[in-house]
């Protein structure tokens, strides 16, 4: 058997610090810790043939929801970034092979390819996958 300290059966009130000037300079007191309650033995049944109370209706146990991913298919965002992506890389290597060695002209040729080679792709990717999804819908299940 392992002793511990008992709480007290009433702890002291805090002291609300006073607002006067004169009490500035004094440290705020510390928070006495409390100790956690433990069933005594007067709160325990007094026979162990007596049954356990019935379960409050109200309290029951809720039920949870687990959602499964059934497909492994990237979203819109992924291939609208991956087509702009490769409308920049696509720029980029274009300047390169017409000789561009500025930042300037890598960069123009970069966001040139973006704009004009990525974008539709984008367009084209966000389509297709309208079409995919409203097909979706119109099957059964």
């Amino acid at each position: 058997m392992t002793s511990q300290p008992t709480p007290d059966s009433a702890p002291e009130r805090r002291r609300e610090p006073e607002s006067s000037p004169e009490h500035h300079d004094e440290p705020a007191p510390a928070p006495e810790p409390t100790m956690p309650q433990h069933p005594s033995s007067e709160d325990a049944p007094t026979s162990a043939t007596e049954p356990a109370p019935a379960p409050d209706p109200a309290r029951a146990p809720e039920t949870t929801a687990v959602y499964v991913r059934r497909r492994r298919v990237p979203t819109l965002a992924f291939w609208v970034t991956l087509g702009i992506l490769v409308g920049l890389v696509a720029g980029a290597v274009t300047a390169f092979v017409t000789g561009v060695s500025d930042v300037g002209g890598i960069l123009y040729f970069a966001v040139t390819g973006g704009v004009f080679v990525g974008l539709p792709l984008a367009l084209i990717a966000a389509i297709v996958d309208a079409v995919a999804h409203r097909s979706e819908r119109r099957r059964p299940r």
